[in-house]
């Protein structure tokens, strides 16, 4: 059976009358999360945790589901793969019906063969993963494939078409270089030329030497793909050096707290393959528009501007809401994965959600659109249309 959400589904749901309405007074019911809060990607995990909050909020103001409210209670599996496996095993020992994370492409990973073929249904937070069709796992986002096309597109139009990159040897980074590799191939891209990729690996303190070697050959612009400290230490590197060409980061970066923290390091050009909700007005009017409306209502709410790791948890939850409130709470994992695999015309903040193409994530190239990071002013502005084309 096929279902089909309306496209004002989710905005409706924010805004609708009688939002200071509470759940009834019930035990809540837990929805269960397994994020990075301590670690090497703290910064992604504390916002992805935030921002569970802030749907928890929104949805009990609404009643929650069926009238009972929501808690989601988050696990922190410390930025390791080790201790990620060890939290989902205890959730399926638990019997838990569905899991919210992990944060990174590293904890993900580690994660998915528990999981893929019996359950719990898992969400997790990193478009790097590439989860088989139909299984139990789901992944947040356009893929990483898309991120790079819609990346190297951005600049090609641009003209910067002699690049250079460097990224991190993880799960990651890895990723990172079958996106970049995947656009290169595209028919598009023929006169964009890779001058040098160099990689580090994620415990390096320095990337003097790599730096270096990218600096003499004298790229327009540089492609920086890694996730947290690593990236922090190649942001580091390249400032020490002087350079001074367009930076394009890892969207997992694209966070406010971290990049204000790194602000003394950050380049005067900085892009980065954006969701389209991280920056008001970055589609035309309409459904989504409309979606995002409430959506930065709900955050403007908590004295929040949301950033990419705060808006890759909230499409999923919302989704998994959806299921629930129209499964009930005793819904197996296989009903909501179901129930997820037969959305089409799901309206969230990115886009449209269609699960029909077997990518396990509902969303494509469309939902991302190139984000400016103004080190000044300390805010993005999207600077491209939806799939990277110059505005």
């Amino acid at each position: 059976m096929h279902r089909a959400i309306a496209a004002t589904t989710l905005a409706a749901f924010l805004i609708a009358p009688g939002a200071g309405l509470q759940a009834a007074d019930q035990p809540p019911f837990v929805i269960n999360a397994v994020l990075s809060t301590t670690g090497p990607a703290a910064f992604t995990g504390q916002a992805q945790a935030r921002s569970l909050q802030l749907v928890e909020e929104a949805v009990n103001r609404q009643g929650g589901i069926k009238g009972r409210p929501i808690k989601f209670v988050v696990a922190d599996d410390q930025s390791s793969p080790q201790v990620a496996l060890q939290l989902i095993t205890r959730l399926i020992d638990q019997q838990a019906s569905v899991v919210i994370g992990p944060s990174v492409a590293g904890t993900c990973s580690a994660a998915m063969p528990l999981v893929s073929q019996r359950g719990p249904m898992l969400w997790c937070m990193s478009p790097a993963l590439a989860p088989p069709a139909g299984s139990y796992v789901f992944s947040s986002g356009p893929t990483l494939d898309a991120a790079g096309m819609a990346l190297v597109r951005f600049m090609r139009e641009h003209g910067w078409t002699r690049l250079a990159a460097i990224s991190s040897t993880d799960g990651s980074g890895q990723a990172f270089d079958h996106a970049i590799a995947f656009a290169l191939a595209q028919p598009e891209n023929t006169n964009v030329q890779m001058l040098l990729y160099e990689h580090m690996n994620p415990s390096d303190i320095s990337v003097a030497g790599q730096v270096a070697r990218i600096k003499a050959a004298n790229p327009q612009a540089i492609l920086t793909l890694a996730t947290g400290t690593p990236w922090a230490t190649i942001m580091h590197g390249i400032s020490d050096a002087g350079i001074d060409v367009p930076i394009g980061g890892g969207h997992g970066n694209a966070s406010y707290e971290e990049l204000s923290h790194y602000k003394a390091f950050m380049p005067r050009e900085l892009y980065f393959p954006g969701l389209a909700s991280v920056a008001p007005n970055s589609v035309g009017r309409g459904p989504i528009q409309q979606a995002q409306d409430a959506f930065f209502a709900a955050f403007q709410r908590a004295g929040l501007k949301p950033d990419i790791p705060l808006t890759t948890a909230w499409d999923p939850a919302m989704i998994i809401v959806s299921a629930l409130r129209t499964l009930g709470t005793s819904a197996s994992a296989q009903q909501i994965r179901d129930y997820v695999l037969n959305l089409h015309g799901w309206t969230g903040v990115e886009g449209v959600y269609d699960f029909s193409d077997g990518l396990q994530r509902g969303v494509t190239v469309r939902a991302i659109v190139i984000d400016r990071w103004d080190k000044d002013k300390e805010t993005f502005a999207a600077v491209s249309r939806p799939g990277g084309y110059l505005r």
